[in-house]
């Protein structure tokens, strides 16, 4: 077993919130299907030191208790990375009981375009551009890409790759599961310093990038929908704003999108657009070409 996977069990356990001891630590970990022997203090000590310097975790021992607690636990609860990785790492731990269970165990088909994860990572690491064939959707064409990877993206269990071309244009997004014949190439270029992968897709919904303003939206949800809608947010801006007899407003501060209107219809009538009215405008033109194929 590797380092990284005993540091990312140590960061989960810690992370449940209870201080523990070396001793305590040891007694979780031999239950783990991932056990492979003790984990002794010089050892662990070392895992320590790793997780403060590769995930910006920090572990502090309180020696009165004589127990190990995480500092900042609230930096790694907002962090979408640590959040992802230790569900990868569940998945991983789960491995074993998954295979015997495999009747009982109903899964959606694996996300294409994983395959490309690695070489595209590298490409970053590395600095230097990236080449494959694209199958673009919208324009029904097969193009060849040579572009500068700048940072990948999950939206709705797919991998995307935000990239600039070697012009310097205007970055594109492009979705894995359609690359083929994907290569390094040796020329050595980094992206553009204005692309900041925290910020690019600021009140963008989805991975669709709209070079229009952010404007406040307001939905209306009814029923037990609200629930819904509160236990999975639309959009990160989401915020409940009023509250009635079987509804609730939600706000957002979003640039209305394809992808935008897709997950309001998704709610199917139990959503309205109250503002702005031209979102609320748009709204009602999908709504009425909808109905025209049901008459």
């Amino acid at each position: 077993m590797s380092k990284i996977e005993k540091c990312l069990y140590i960061i989960e356990l810690l992370s449940r919130g209870k201080p523990l001891s070396l001793k305590e630590i040891n007694e979780h970990w031999s239950y783990s299907s991932l056990y492979d022997g003790e984990i002794i203090p010089k050892t662990f000590s070392r895992y320590k030191e790793y997780i403060s310097n590769a995930f910006a975790i920090d572990i502090e021992y309180n020696p009165q208790s004589r127990k190990y607690a995480i500092t900042n636990p609230d930096f790694m609860k907002n962090n979408t990375l640590y959040k992802y990785l230790l569900s990868a790492f569940h998945i991983q731990g789960l491995i074993e009981l998954t295979l015997k269970h495999k009747e009982q165990v109903l899964l959606e088909d694996a996300p294409s375009g994983v395959e490309h994860l690695h070489v595209l990572l590298e490409a970053i690491d590395r600095k230097v551009s990236v080449e494959f064939d694209y199958h673009s959707f919208n324009k029904k064409t097969f193009t060849h890409q040579q572009l500068i990877p700048c940072f990948l993206k999950t939206w709705e269990q797919r991998w995307y790759l935000v990239a600039e071309p070697l012009s310097r244009k205007t970055p594109s997004v492009y979705a894995l599961e359609r690359m083929s014949n994907i290569r390094l190439s040796e020329e050595k270029l980094i992206p553009s310093p204005d692309i900041h992968p925290q910020t690019y897709f600021e009140g963008c919904f989805g991975v669709n990038h709209e070079n229009c303003p952010p404007v406040l939206v307001k939905l209306k949800v009814y029923g037990s929908q609200v629930d819904y809608v509160k236990a999975r947010p639309i959009h990160a801006s989401q915020q409940e704003i009023e509250q009635g007899e079987g509804w609730s407003i939600f706000s957002y501060w979003v640039r209305p999108s394809y992808n935008f209107y897709q997950a309001l219809l998704w709610q199917r009538e139990k959503v309205e657009v109250l503002e702005p009215v031209e979102v609320r405008e748009e709204m009602k033109k999908i709504v009425e070409n909808i109905s025209k194929k049901y008459y």
